[in-house]
């Protein structure tokens, strides 16, 4: 057949069509590969655009929940600077129930480069002989703790009920137990 003004050739079959054929009609090949009617210019879009969705969600989702300074290797970087005891007696109702609470406030100094939130102190209660009969740790569930700033330092407080009799607390030490890198969400 030959070819006139009215027809071409497709360019995927060779099959004779028309020339102002959109669409071949025999391998529905589009004739325009740049037109934008064309579905596989609007896949092409789509695929790019959902690689791109996911490059930012893989981004976003590292600095939210990638990897994160552990406390562990900055545990000798915050260190307590000093550190007060007190008791309180608390009469409670009309059986005259005597609690005694003790109580640890101090400071705490950061030498790292990191900002630690929620930093754990923990005051440990020893008897004559250097041997630890209570201790008192600030609950990790619910706790607003303490925020240090790199080469700052910050103030604590801990208090809780006494398991032993009043004249037993005498001797302690403070140490902290832990603290969340202040860019973790969780």
């Amino acid at each position: 057949m030959a070819e006139n003004e009215s027809t071409k050739v497709c360019s995927l079959c060779a099959e004779t069509i028309q020339t102002t054929a959109k669409v071949c009609p025999h391998c529905r090949y589009w004739q325009k590969r740049w037109s934008l009617q064309n579905p596989q210019i609007w896949m092409t879009l789509g695929i790019l655009s959902f690689v791109v969705a996911l490059a930012c969600f893989g981004i976003f989702y590292d600095n939210a929940f990638g990897p994160k300074e552990q406390f562990a290797a900055y545990r000798d970087e915050i260190t307590i600077v000093s550190s007060q005891f007190s008791r309180r007696i608390s009469v409670s109702g009309c059986d005259s129930n005597v609690n005694v609470y003790v109580t640890v406030v101090g400071t705490l100094t950061n030498r790292s480069n990191v900002t630690w939130k929620d930093v754990g102190v923990e005051a440990q209660f020893l008897d004559k002989s250097g041997k630890q009969f209570d201790a008192i740790t600030v609950n990790a569930d619910g706790y607003r703790g303490t925020t240090v700033l790199p080469h700052g330092e910050a103030a604590f407080k801990i208090e809780g009920r006494a398991a032993q009799p009043e004249s037993d607390y005498g001797t302690y030490k403070v140490i902290v137990r832990w603290a969340k890198d202040v860019n973790q969400i969780f």
